[in-house]
């Protein structure tokens, strides 16, 4: 534990990015969703006093292991590349993607670090399956705690249990005049001043402003409610909920055709199963054409089928779905709907 000023402050981060790349919360002025108003996103920062500590992010930090585009492989054909002469495709040598990615750290709230234990889960422990591409990633992260005493506006975290963790390497807390850190990390304990000075332990919020209770017992039979016809006359099919989501990972694989025409490189990149034609398959067959169908799916595996495969929600309450909808359909009222039908039902099991 140990406490040092702004000052200090100046040369423990100067010492830090030399060797790790530093994502926080940053804040720019004028570049939020209406006119006057700031975005607080995750960014790369210059200094600790760039971090923004108390302002909720509107987007999530998911794109650092999960990027917008991120470059798989290519297949080339090097001596068509030299040459000038046709690609042949029997030539072609597969060449696996380099990862130049520094060492990162994460400046994150207690959901957040839970959504990259979500990320996790489906990435790391997905049927015995391990993602290549984001464990490589993923090893090269260290996590930084945020204090978060209250809920902001549309979180329910602490209705999904996400609002305390003691996953982190570092805490972190902005103090009067400086900064307070405990270091758990070895590796990390380095840069730090070990001055050993007592500091309060994390601060984490206790109670939402609009607790929700969390469906356990979902009857299929549900995916078959008119609440979802409902959904269909409203949502737009804009993706919104699904890029701002911390624990949405749906992505295409595209293969892009190399400017010297002598190979592609094989690209996933970010999709989104809100939008139309995601689900669209061979023979010109889309099984989820309407939109409440998109957000049945959507909603039940957030608070449903994932929890039923891996033990854990995969929403975690954080609301940055909430306040992206433009036709303000919210995940919150979604689940309290759920919970009044089966509670409906329980009441008449004749119905």
């Amino acid at each position: 534990m140990a406490r040092f000023s702004c000052e200090e402050g100046k040369g423990i981060f100067d010492s830090l990015s030399k060797h790790w790349t530093i994502i926080a919360p940053l804040e720019r002025p004028g570049k939020g969703r209406f006119s006057g108003t700031a975005l607080v996103s995750y960014e790369e920062v210059r200094s600790f006093d760039e971090i923004e500590f108390f302002k909720k992010t509107q987007f999530s930090a998911k794109s650092v292991l999960l990027p917008i585009r991120q470059a798989m492989f290519s297949f080339r054909d090097n001596k068509a590349a030299a040459s000038g002469a046709a690609s042949d495709s029997r030539s072609h040598k597969a060449e696996e993607a380099d990862d130049r990615t520094r060492p990162t750290i994460i400046f994150l709230r207690s959901c957040d670090i839970h959504a990259i234990k979500v990320m996790d889960a489906h990435f790391l422990n997905s049927g015995g399956y391990t993602d290549f591409y984001y464990q490589r990633l993923r090893q090269k992260v260290k996590l930084f705690l945020i204090e978060c005493e209250r809920p902001f506006e549309n979180c329910f975290c602490v209705s999904f249990k996400t609002n305390k963790t003691d996953d982190w390497s570092a805490f972190i807390r902005k103090a009067e005049g400086g900064y307070e850190i405990q270091v758990k990390d070895e590796q990390l304990g380095a840069y730090f001043p070990g001055n050993a000075e007592d500091i309060a332990p994390p601060r984490f919020a206790e109670q939402d402003s609009r607790p929700v209770k969390i469906p356990q017992d979902i009857d299929t039979s549900i995916f078959e409610d008119e609440i979802w016809k409902e959904y269909t006359l409203r949502c737009i099919a804009c993706g919104r909920c699904t890029i701002t989501c911390p624990t949405c990972s749906c992505f295409s694989v595209q293969d892009i055709l190399c400017e010297d025409k002598a190979g592609e490189e094989r690209k996933r990149i970010w999709s989104s199963c809100m939008v139309k034609k995601f689900s669209l398959l061979a023979g010109n067959h889309d099984f989820r054409i309407k939109e409440g169908d998109r957000l049945r799916y959507r909603v039940l595996h957030k608070i449903y089928d994932f929890r039923k495969r891996q033990g854990i929600n995969m929403c975690i309450g954080c609301g940055r779905c909430d306040d992206a909808c433009p036709e303000y359909i919210s995940m919150f009222k979604c689940i309290e709907k759920i919970n009044h039908i089966i509670e409906a039902r329980a009441a008449r099991p004749d119905l």
